[in-house]
């Protein structure tokens, strides 16, 4: 009788683990022909931004130097390499002492056509030039502080034609970026091997125009005018500057916007949470009140200070750059004077060779 009974528990137990499924829909499998889209939309979202104290510049009458007025990075405190051109030909600078003085690097020839510069420490870095007039792209690399170069990769996959090197940087000694775009889209090209293979990405459209960075191969951050986002081309569209950020190589995914009437000039992020945003006012409009602000943000971009320049602020070119090491040492430059910040872009100060007495 007990095995009887034992038998028939047996039997119900199986019937049931047999129709366990009948009560569970099967999930449908995704149409291969269903591609998501390379620009992602959330809904209309203000960034939160809080208005923080006003930007005091140590600035002073100083005579035209020679600096470098292009691609300049520091790797330390005290190390930094760029770019000065002259006579149709450009020559790689470097200083050692924080910014305050620049010598040219003679162990790298002039470049006809130098498109973007990276160093990984004060040893080690890599100059890449953009194909032109027949001449092929070209990779070189120095692993002794630029006293000599060697040439490690030719006729880069993108580099072609008009389009322009919008970033370029080495994250360690075997990982670099390379992002080439034109008016309507973004190529990435990447290497695994320090320098000697490259791979480009499919076309990535791009949000319109405006300041790209990026934090590793694969994710970045773009900022541009409210014209090129979802609010369309209406009025209040132009006075609203709008962030994205990807995290997957290859996606645009709106962050937020931003209530002004200055365009995005220059971005950059220390680190994963610190980052740092240059606007300022649109020089081609006269009716436009010259101003410059810096947005900083110390969440990732969640949330966002802002920070006025004095109005007497006024460096000899539009085209001021800014470049932050970490989230207090930064430095501003245009082509005659480069300034430094300590305490996240609050206070800068102009940097000039001290008289010898």
């Amino acid at each position: 009788m007990i095995a009887l009974m034992n038998n028939k528990k047996l039997v119900i137990l199986i019937i049931f683990v047999l129709c366990a499924g009948c009560f569970h829909e099967k999930a449908p499998t995704p149409s291969p022909h269903i591609t998501r889209s390379t620009v992602k939309e959330k809904r209309n979202a203000v960034l939160s931004m809080v208005q923080g104290d006003n930007i005091q510049v140590q600035d002073e009458s100083a005579p035209k130097r020679n600096i470098p007025t292009k691609g300049i990075t520091f790797v330390d405190e005290l190390h930094g390499y760029g770019f000065t051109s002259g006579n149709g030909e450009t020559t790689l600078m470097q200083t050692g002492d924080g910014g305050i003085t620049w010598k040219v690097q003679k162990g790298l020839a002039p470049l006809t056509a130098p498109s973007s510069l990276s160093f990984l420490d004060y040893r080690t870095g890599w100059v890449l030039t953009k194909e032109t007039n027949g001449q092929k792209s070209e990779l070189r690399l120095t692993a002794d502080g630029g006293q000599t170069w060697e040439v490690i990769a030719q006729d880069l996959p993108g580099l072609e034609g008009k389009n322009e090197v919008a970033f370029f940087r080495f994250f360690n000694r075997q990982t670099g970026l390379i992002a080439v775009r034109s008016d309507k889209d973004l190529i990435l090209i990447r290497t695994q091997d320090g320098g000697i293979t490259w791979l480009a990405s499919n076309r990535i459209p791009m949000p319109g125009a405006g300041v790209i960075t990026f934090l590793s191969s694969k994710e970045g951050w773009f900022m541009g005018a409210g014209a090129s986002s979802s609010s369309g081309s209406n009025e209040k569209g132009k006075e609203t500057v709008v962030l994205y950020h990807m995290t997957d190589g290859g996606t645009w995914e709106e962050a937020g916007k931003i209530a002004t009437s200055l365009m995005p000039q220059a971005l950059t992020f220390a680190d994963a949470s610190h980052g740092f945003a240059l606007l300022q006012s649109n020089r081609q409009n006269p009716e436009q009140e010259q101003g410059r602000q810096l947005l900083r943000t110390s969440d990732g971009g969640k949330t966002w200070s802002q920070h006025t320049f004095p109005t007497a602020f006024q460096p000899l070119d539009a085209s001021l750059q800014l470049s932050f090491l970490t989230s207090s040492s930064g430095w501003l430059w245009d082509a005659r004077n480069v300034w430094k910040t300590k305490d996240g872009g609050l206070n800068w100060k102009l940097l000039l060779p001290q008289a010898v007495k």
